[in-house]
């Protein structure tokens, strides 16, 4: 006759495999949850740092600034573009541009004192808008003719195109 085996074979325990399998879902679901929440919180503070910087006239989003080619951005601030006088000289039609992070500031300087001046050298302060100095710079303005027109051509490099305002002086 067979003998049959009688022996009862256990189960192998697929609970405990079944819990490590869902601890491990478990851990990796809370790892992916723990680094969308850093990159929310990173992404806020770049945002808020981005909002200070734009109030503190850092930042070429301001309305005033304007791209008018790729990387060449050109101030359009009534403010920067106002005539400026100063000891019988007319500062007029400034622009202000910036390409690859150098600002150069071009104006139109006209002896309106009636006489001949000489060489002089002035100091242009830069100004954000709510009147804080950015830089200071310094040019030569030539000699001139009474009535004469001439240009006025300052390179900086730093990219001061948010400049809102400026205050002239001769030095």
């Amino acid at each position: 006759m067979e003998e049959r085996n009688t022996k009862k074979v256990k189960p192998k325990n697929t609970n405990k495999k079944k819990t490590r399998s869902m601890n491990v879902w478990m851990l990796i679901l809370l790892v992916a949850i723990i680094v969308v929440v850093i990159v929310i919180v990173i992404n806020n503070k770049k945002s808020k740092k981005e909002s200070a910087n734009t109030a503190n006239g850092e930042n070429t989003s301001n309305s005033y600034v304007e791209e008018i080619e790729d990387g060449v951005k050109i101030n359009k601030s009534t403010r920067l573009n106002e005539a400026k006088e100063i000891d019988g000289l007319t500062v007029a039609n400034i622009q202000l541009t910036t390409e690859s992070g150098m600002t150069t500031l071009l104006a139109d300087v006209t002896n309106n004192s009636g006489a001949r001046t000489e060489v002089k050298s002035i100091e242009i302060t830069l100004l954000s808008e709510d009147g804080a100095e950015l830089t200071k710079v310094t040019g030569i303005i030539n000699a001139l003719e009474a009535g004469e027109t001439t240009q006025l051509n300052i390179a900086m490099t730093s990219d001061y195109v948010n400049a809102y305002d400026f205050n002239i002086n001769i030095k």
